[in-house]
């Protein structure tokens, strides 16, 4: 009982994105497994209504799309690549909800970058072993073996703070207009409204958010994709 009781006073002195980047996380996995039943009740001569339609065709289309990249093992990464994105999509969009955007806390976006290194580096390891992916970083001269490490570390590093620059960026001009708007004593409030709901955010939450999460997923699926590579067909 302690330890629960000492979870949660730390978890509370957590930083807003973080508390509601995992509340995030949360609703989406519930939101995945009843899903996920919806699809295990349903029979074959059942038609599924129109929301289950439009995640077949969404999952179906990202799949078709990381088969090019992952022949044979596209199976294997197509989760993860799909759970990235969806996520993303929604931290992104966070601030519509009232939530506060995680990838604009610079330790969330580390902790991406993170994430992406490692999981390039895991992948390479366990379908290349440690021998051909030593080779493979010491192509075309072993020489530039050094360069190529700080490549490897730069990559992912680069991805998660481009997340955070963009987002935090966003966010600050969007203050900065609400801000010269609402100096006008008489269109202050009016010019206010309009601008925040109507304006700003489907720009800056839904459209460069969803903008950014596509382009994070389509880095990591280049730069995952060229870590496994392999000349077997799929």
């Amino acid at each position: 009982m302690g330890d629960i009781i000492h979870i949660t006073w730390r978890f509370t002195e957590l930083s807003a994105n973080v508390k509601h980047s995992v509340f995030i996380i949360l609703v989406l996995m519930v939101g995945a497994i009843l899903i996920g039943r919806r699809f295990d009740a349903m029979n074959a001569a059942d038609k599924p209504s129109k929301g289950l339609v439009v995640v077949i065709m969404l999952v179906s289309t990202l799949n078709n799309f990381i088969k090019e990249f992952y022949g044979r093992h596209w199976k294997t990464f197509a989760p993860l690549l799909l759970s990235i994105l969806v996520y993303l999509v929604f931290a992104n969009t966070a601030s519509l909800w009232g939530l506060a955007t995680p990838l604009s806390n610079i330790n969330v976006a580390l902790a991406f970058s993170l994430f992406a290194f490692l999981t390039i580096q895991f992948s390479a390891l366990w379908i290349h072993k440690p021998l051909k992916r030593l080779k493979n970083l010491s192509s075309p001269t072993p020489f530039l073996l050094p360069l190529n490490l700080v490549g490897e570390i730069s990559t992912p590093l680069a991805m998660g703070l481009r997340l955070f620059g963009n987002l935090l960026s966003g966010a600050v001009i969007g203050v900065l207009i609400y801000s010269l708007f609402g100096g006008s004593l008489i269109f202050g409030n009016i010019a206010n409204v309009f601008l925040t709901t109507v304006l700003l955010h489907p720009v800056f939450n839904i459209f460069f958010g969803a903008i950014q999460a596509f382009v994070y997923f389509m880095l990591l699926t280049i730069f995952l994709s060229m870590a496994i590579e392999d000349s077997e067909p799929a």
